[in-house]
């Protein structure tokens, strides 16, 4: 007898009863080892007897054809996300069933029940496959609901590509995909969250240390990888997360510190560089203070770490010292401005351009007080109380108010503030260093340095509360008339406690400073002549 061995088409398995029922079918694998020997026993007979038509080869040959489809459609199983633990027991049944073969079929497909066999196998598979396909399919909507959950947040787009993706799912492999996806997805939503506010804050102090002039390295370079993170899959995501997280926050962290020293170098670069610009108002050489300061600016471009910066703050802060010692030292001498004649005033109200005549004739600029009244020019209208009670009158900033010759205290006259009289001084080639509003320490800091100034100041050297009038032109006006008078005086000179004023009507005297002080911050207005 030849054994024959055909490998049939995996197609759809029906069940077709035996031809020959010798023994009732068992399903025990000790009982199949009993049927191939009886089977093996009547091969044997008929052999011997030269054949005979009791045994169905066909029917054999079919069950194990059958029985492979069955063994490879398992294979496809496990293939597409059936667990193994799911078909391990039907794989033990069809590795005993192979165990024993007779003529190329399983010994249990030549006796009565492999049909019933075969039939278990499929109905047993279906279940499988429908229980796991259910079992999946809940997973992944689980997954979905849970990972829309974790957004907080989403489109109904984003939504619904999900529900389309469980749509077209068909296979319990395809549900485990989403479901391991989604899960993924997240656990990586607060992760991913965390990653963009930390490299959103990276980014801010970025754009604020470029605004301080410092350096922000490692920063592009890490936020064009916080970048490139976003585009990867969720597994990509989740291998590179904490290595990006530690490092975003390490550069955070890093980028505060130069930050918070920078600031505080900044501050001392301001304190530095002012106390540099009031040691030159008082004549002191700065010139060396001020190339330490461009050296340290050098240094401060290039730092890296709070240490370097800081470094560069003590350099200042020596600086600093240095400029507060020698400002000190000026201070603690009298200075007095040479060359300053003592003019008095040819009018009642003329004070402001007899002050302004000393200070130009110490330029070497001589010019009268009646000329630069003309060249001012006068506003004579009256003055006048409005329907709200307010005093109108003319504005000293553009020209003089009233008469030269009158009286403050009956509103005949007034006088002029520092524009017209700079832009006379001017007129006549005069240098005019600085004017406006400025403290009464830039005061003495200009006259230590060899500069006279014009004040104004009140007549008895002290405060009075102000009665600011506005002018015609409606601009406010600084006024402590009428019951009190304003004066101008030219300083010329200051000790360590000291003022000395050359007064058009009084002539020169040293005051206290803290009497100038009290008189001239009523108004804080001054110029400054060369």
């Amino acid at each position: 007898m030849i054994a024959v061995e055909r490998e049939l088409p995996a197609a759809r398995l029906e069940t077709r009863p035996s031809r020959t029922r010798l023994v009732a079918p068992r399903r025990r694998n000790t009982v199949w080892t009993s049927r191939v020997s009886a089977a093996l026993l009547v091969v044997a007979m008929l052999s011997s007897l030269g054949g005979g038509g009791l045994l169905d080869f066909a029917s054999a040959y079919t069950l194990q054809a059958r029985a492979q489809a069955m063994h490879d459609r398992w294979i496809f199983m496990r293939a597409n996300g059936i667990p193994d633990e799911d078909l391990a027991a039907l794989e033990s049944e069809w590795a005993a069933s192979q165990s024993s073969t007779v003529v190329g079929a399983a010994g249990i497909f030549w006796v009565p029940g492999g049909a019933e066999t075969i039939g278990r196998w499929q109905t047993e598979s279906d279940a499988i496959w429908s229980r796991d396909l259910t079992q999946f399919r809940s997973g992944a909507l689980l997954a979905a609901q849970g990972l829309h959950t974790a957004l907080g947040e989403e489109t109904y787009a984003q939504r619904k590509s999900r529900l389309d993706a469980i749509t077209s799912a068909s296979t319990p492999l395809d549900f485990a995909t989403l479901r391991n996806d989604w899960n993924l997805e997240a656990r990586l939503v607060p992760i991913d969250r965390r990653i963009a506010l930390a490299a959103a804050g990276v980014a801010g102090q970025a754009d604020q240390a470029t605004k301080m002039g410092i350096r922000s390295d490692p920063a592009a370079d890490l936020l064009a990888r916080a970048g490139a993170y976003g585009q990867l899959g969720p597994l990509d995501r989740m291998a590179h997360a904490e290595l990006l997280t530690r490092n975003v926050q390490t550069l955070h962290k890093d980028l505060q510190g130069r930050i918070d020293a920078a600031t505080v170098t900044q501050q001392n670069f301001q304190h530095t560089s002012d106390e540099s610009s009031i040691a030159s108002l008082y004549g002191i050489d700065t010139s060396g203070f001020d190339a330490r300061i461009a050296s340290d600016r050098i240094q401060y471009a290039a730092a890296l770490t709070p240490a370097q910066f800081n470094a560069v703050t003590a350099d200042l802060q020596q600086v600093s010292a240095a400029a507060d010692h020698q400002i000190y030292v000026v201070l603690s001498q009298t200075h007095i401005v040479a060359g300053v004649p003592l003019i008095y005033q040819d009018h009642p109200l003329s004070c402001e351009e007899a002050a302004t005549s000393m200070a130009l004739a110490h330029q070497g600029v001589n010019v009268s007080q009646d000329q630069i009244l003309g060249e001012i020019g006068a506003d004579l209208r009256s003055m006048y109380v409005d329907p709200s009670g307010r005093v109108r009158w003319g504005n000293p900033y553009e020209t003089f108010v009233g008469n030269v010759n009158g009286s403050e205290s009956n509103y005949t006259g007034f006088g002029t503030y520092y524009p017209p009289l700079v832009r006379v001084a001017k007129a006549h080639g005069a240098t005019v260093l600085a004017y406006g509003s400025m403290s009464a320490a830039t005061i003495y800091a200009r006259v230590i340095a060899g500069h006279p100034v014009v004040a104004f100041a009140t007549w008895d050297w002290r405060w009075h509360p102000r009665r600011d009038y506005l002018s015609f032109d409606g601009q406010w006006i600084p006024w402590i008339g009428p019951v009190y008078a304003s004066h101008v005086y030219t300083v010329v000179g200051v000790s360590p406690s000291q003022v000395l004023v050359n007064d058009p009507i009084r002539g020169q005297y040293w005051i206290s400073k803290g009497a100038f002080e009290a008189g001239y911050s009523d108004f804080n207005e001054a110029i400054v002549f060369a």
